[in-house]
């Protein structure tokens, strides 16, 4: 059974834990098969209307005896939407302010909740657990690294 990469997010409201919502960051079956129809359920409205504009203009191009080639930009158009449709799903997210807060892998929509929801991250009242503070990498003062002594293009050190 392959894993899937899940992105979890989060509403800016309060009631986290109801409202939370799980992106399958992978290839979509739905959305190779059904388009812009895909899109609208995800309420993706301007990515469907293109997509829908598109595909009516590549049926026209095949109307006009270029069968071949409309069949080929169809099948691409809809791969493209299969591979790029749960990274738009994501950036509307992220653009209505919901947070990003855990993503992980798992083989399903089932699994992905109990690793979220049974990981022992959250408390019982909805508020995230903070970790133990410790002192990270980059908050410590970095320094200047000193210049590195080579020999230079033809081996020379220092002269001039």
């Amino acid at each position: 059974m392959a894993l899937s990469r899940f992105i979890v997010f989060e509403p800016p409201e309060n009631d986290r834990a109801k409202d939370t919502v799980f992106v399958r960051d992978a290839f979509s079956i739905w959305a190779f098969l059904f388009t812009f129809l895909w899109l609208f359920r995800y309420r993706l409205w301007l990515a469907g209307i293109a997509a829908l504009v598109l595909f009516v203009a590549i049926s026209l191009l095949g109307e006009q005896g270029f069968d071949l080639t409309a069949a080929i930009l169809q099948f691409l158009l809809g791969l493209l939407i299969a591979l790029e449709g749960p990274s738009l799903r994501a950036a509307r997210y992220r653009r209505k302010g919901w947070r990003e807060t855990a993503a992980f892998q798992a083989a399903d929509l089932s699994e992905a909740e109990l690793q979220y929801y049974g990981s022992g991250r959250r408390l019982l009242d909805g508020v995230t657990a903070q970790p133990a503070s410790a002192a990270t990498p980059w908050t410590a003062e970095r320094r200047k690294p000193a210049p590195a002594r080579t020999g230079g293009f033809f081996g020379t050190t220092g002269a001039r």
